[in-house]
This record gives structure tokens, sequence and C-alpha cells, in this order.
């Protein structure tokens, strides 16, 4: 009977029990606040001058492995088979180490993703850090990425307020 009482209050009366967890929650478009940031600005010059040579080193070898791949198309019906069956194995070897080099350089984990890594932590965390004082200043208790967002009014983006305490402009 008891329970019965209990569930008949929260039935009848749900909107007072919502009201009275109901949490303040903003949005920020994090994504615009980091690109506009200066410090990007910098690692990305940063990670272009690290990258550059790297490319650069990458292209060579991939016209190298080009040049060998013509030349060897090119005197293939001239050769003995064994010696095509050599060519195509240097050819192959050759054709992996690039793209291992790829990898190595370019791939998920590799150099270059490492040091993308690097820069931009510190800069994600001072981000991250304005938004947290910004949304204890104002009151909330949740901030949600934009991106997440399918519908809020604009009364609750921080991003502006944000931007400011970063004197982005």
């Amino acid at each position: 009977m008891i329970t019965a009482v209990i569930l008949g209050v929260l039935l009848v009366f749900p909107a007072t029990f919502v009201a009275q967890g109901a949490e303040k929650i903003g949005v920020v478009d994090f994504s615009k606040i980091i690109q506009q940031m200066p410090e990007t600005k910098k690692a990305e010059t940063t990670l272009q001058a690290t990258a550059a040579p790297l490319q650069k080193e990458l292209d060579r070898l991939k016209q190298d492995f080009e040049k060998s791949l013509a030349a060897y198309k090119q005197q293939a019906p001239t050769m003995t088979k064994a010696a095509r069956e050599q060519k195509e194995k240097e050819l192959n070897l050759k054709g992996q180490a690039v793209q291992k080099y790829q990898q190595e350089k370019f791939g998920r984990g590799g150099m270059v993703d490492k040091k993308e890594q690097e820069l931009i932590a510190p800069i994600r965390q001072k981000a991250l850090s304005a938004v947290q004082a910004q949304a204890q200043k104002d009151g909330f208790s949740l901030v949600l990425d934009k991106s997440v967002m399918v519908y809020g009014s604009q009364e609750h983006d921080l991003t502006a307020k944000v931007m400011n305490q970063l004197n982005i402009k």
C-alpha cells in the first residue's frame, strides 16, 4: 500500500522531482576556441616544420621506387626468369620500405602524430581550464561540446565568454 502511494505521488508530480535535480547545462564550441588560440597557430607552424623534411624524404623514396618499377617493366621482357624474380623481390622490399617509412612517420602513433599530440595537449588543457573556470563562474554544472548538441538556446553558449577570457578576438 505504501509503495502504491509513493508511486502515485511520483506519477502525479514528476515535474517537482525533476525540477529539484535540474542542473544548469551549457555548451561551448571547443574546436572553434582551439582553432582561434594563438598557441595553435604556433603549434601548426612547428608541426609543419617537423613534417616538411619527412615528407620530402617520403616523396624521394616513392620516386625512387617508381623509377625502379618503370625500369623493371622496361627490362622485364629481356630478363631471365631468375633475374625477374630477383628484381621483383627487390621491388617488393623497396615498396614495403616506403610503406613502413610512411607509417612510422605519418601513420597513427607515428612521429608526426606524436609531435602533434605533444604540441596540442597543453593548448587543449589551457582551453579546458578556461571552460571550467567560466562554467563555475556562471553556475553551470555541465558543459557539452556544441558538436554533440542537437538543440539549445544561445543563452547557454559559453564560447564567446571563454574566448574573451583567453583574449581571443
